[in-house]
């Protein structure tokens, strides 16, 4: 039992159902079943009364949304925006999304003369319909979820909107719904003071919580309600494709009781999972966890946590080189990696613990790290670590467990290849901390993947300090005499791991690997099975680990290592989509189990060439001929003579 959601772009799964609520959207406008009398008697929406159209320009988006969606594998032509060049969009003044339309170019135009009255064309009234259309169907059926409800006020950020809907008080009237006075102008959430009624506009936060679908015919919670199967409680189905409280009758999963089973237990994992250190924990592991609402609350909307966020991209930046010459434009900024956790980025980046963690004795949970490192439970920032801190867990406990005749702990050296891991090719300043961690390894990370961007293939850089500071450097532009020799080189291959050529490595890590959604494993598998060296996989929930076994074995006729949990794995839990199963970045590290070497009937021995091996005692080797005399040679042959 696959699940896709999970390792999704949470872009791509905010798209696709903002496509699909405005298909319903349409296909109900269509049929003519938006009516204003259904919303009249329903209840006003207690958590925020005010409701806020914006409208937007879609013509042309910007080349960092284009980069990712182009990544996440998004047709722009799905979402069905019909060329239009305008969106109007509904949400509620906590910046809740509940629903959109388009509008032609032209529509402003279209007041002409008129503008000031409000217009009288037939392009304005059917502007002004599609307006109350979309209200009515937000009431309805709102896209970013909850029961339906209607708002006791309007507010307007467009004027030109403003003036064509004052006109058309007496139709909201009708909604139950009364227009502010007065159009805010920008793209800024607000609300109103309690005292004097004024609009108070607010800082920008669009909230998107987990949007779910279900399982079979992968309709949103908008156009109906889900509720999850009766049998494992994880999975979800809508009212058509699970009547009442039975199991499924309808989808890939209906019957099968033996997946219900395993999904329980999954379930019955996410507490275990939950049971981290940080006091933030108990809202970042709940099932409505909302990921922009924690960024925006705690301001990490810069750094590298524009690679969690749907809102905020990172902008261009210098990579800075030993001259000072070098830039490119392919990286995220790393200029602030840690964003706003300015004291968080000193101690990481500039300072040194005077005890380095013992080899016998390694650091094995986040408590203990943060007690190392000298940072505050409270802090956030076990979420940009934690890929870093999954590596130093499998070099130093992991590997000399289940492959103790590598001696890893005595190497001074370690080639690491990074393989398909997107977000970790992003967040390259983060490894500065293995330096840190084992401060007497040499490191060379060498990332490798079909996504990564192609102007960083063959790229070489460098993480060293100087003067006290950790920065990103380009060797090949020049080095500085004056930086400290300790740095961990980086290499950056774009292409598939087995068409990459070069030494073995060390060790090979790959993060979030969705093995049984991407054919290439079939491929780069064997070629692990041939280097025969130790491979780690950090995944995001043990059922994944699990749909790994099949690939694994088919592919190369090996096996897997049970998956184990990773005390560092990423407190922020991500939305399963169709399903509610624990899900979390780098929670289970599993390795590759090689398929033996063919070996000889003498057990334990690899099999030798044919001049070369030796016999056995099931296999006796044939007489030695017998020396004959000349005599005994000629009655020999007189004896076997024809006759």
């Amino acid at each position: 039992m696959d699940f896709t959601s999970g390792y999704r772009d949470p872009l791509l799964a905010f798209t696709e159902a903002m496509s699909q609520w405005y298909r319903c959207y349409k296909d109900a406008r269509a049929s003519g079943k938006i009516c204003g009398e259904s919303v009249m008697q329903l209840p006003v929406d207690g958590a925020s009364p005010n409701w806020i159209l914006h409208l937007l320009s879609c013509a042309t988006a910007p080349p960092a949304a284009k980069t990712r969606l182009v990544h996440a594998e998004f047709d722009p032509s799905d979402f069905m925006l019909d060329g239009a060049d305008n969106m109007v969009m509904l949400s509620d003044s906590s910046g809740l999304p509940l629903g959109l339309d388009v509008l032609p170019g032209d529509w402003a135009g279209s007041l002409g003369g008129g503008e000031a009255a409000g217009g009288d064309g037939k392009r304005v009234m059917s502007t002004a319909q599609r307006i109350l259309g979309l209200l009515c169907r937000s009431m309805e059926a709102p896209m970013g979820g909850g029961l339906p409800r209607r708002p006791q006020t309007l507010t307007v950020i467009d004027k030109k909107l403003h003036r064509l809907l004052s006109h058309r008080k007496k139709s909201l009237s009708v909604l139950k719904v009364a227009l502010c006075p007065e159009a805010v102008g920008g793209w800024v959430p607000v609300g109103i003071d309690p005292e004097s009624g004024a609009l108070c506009p607010r800082v920008f936060n669009m909230r998107w919580p987990p949007t779910y679908y279900c399982r079979a015919c992968k309709k949103h919670s908008f156009p109906s309600q889900l509720k999850p199967c009766a049998g494992c409680k994880a999975v979800l189905f809508c009212a058509a494709c699970c009547p009442g409280d039975t199991l499924p009758q309808v989808g890939p999963d209906s019957g099968n009781q033996h997946c219900c089973q395993r999904l329980s237990l999954c379930m019955t994992l996410g507490e275990q999972i939950a049971r981290l250190p940080f006091p933030y924990a108990t809202e970042t592991t709940a099932e409505d966890f909302e990921m922009e609402y924690f960024l925006f609350r705690n301001q990490l909307t810069s750094g590298y946590w524009v690679h969690w966020s749907l809102l905020i991209r990172s902008p261009h930046f210098q990579i800075h080189s030993g001259r000072g010459q070098a830039r490119n434009l392919w990286l995220s900024d790393h200029s602030e990696p840690y964003g706003p956790l300015r004291e968080e980025a000193n101690l990481l980046l500039r300072h040194r613990p005077h005890n380095s963690p013992s080899l016998t004795s390694p650091l094995v949970c986040w408590s203990e790290y943060f007690s190392w490192r000298g940072l505050s439970l409270t802090s956030p920032v076990s979420v940009l670590l934690s890929s870093t801190l999954s590596i130093y867990y499998i070099i130093t406990s992991l590997v000399p467990q289940d492959f103790p005749e590598v001696n890893i702990l005595k190497k001074q050296s370690l080639k690491i290849h990074i393989i398909e891991s997107y977000r970790e090719f992003h967040t390259l300043m983060s490894f500065w901390e293995l330096s840190v961690l084992l401060p007497h390894v040499t490191f060379e990370l060498s990332f490798i993947g079909e996504r990564l961007p192609q102007e960083s293939d063959e790229q070489q850089l460098s993480l060293q300090k100087k003067s006290g500071s950790v920065s990103l450097v380009n060797p090949a532009v020049g080095s500085d005499q004056k930086a400290e020799k300790r740095r961990i080189r980086i290499k950056i291959y774009k292409r598939a791991y087995h068409m990459l050529q070069g030494p073995k490595p060390d060790l090979v890590i790959g993060f979030r690997p969705a093995i049984p959604l991407r054919d290439s494993w079939l491929s780069t598998l064997p070629r692990l099975q041939s280097l025969r060296v130790p491979a780690y996989f950090c995944e995001l929930s043990d059922l994944s680990c699990e749909s790994s076994q099949q690939v694994m074995s088919s592919a190369t006729g090996g096996a897997l290592s049970p998956p184990t949990l990773n005390p560092f794995l990423c407190p922020l839990r991500i939305c399963g989509g169709d399903n509610l199963l624990p899900w979390y970045s780098n929670a289970f590290i599993f390795h590759l189990i090689y398929k033996p070497l063919a070996i000889s009937s003498n057990a334990g021995d690899q099999q030798q060439p044919t001049n070369q091996r030796v016999p056995t005692a099931q296999q006796n080797p044939p007489p030695a001929p017998v020396k004959m005399t000349r005599k005994e040679r000629k009655r020999a042959a007189r004896n076997h003579k024809p006759k």
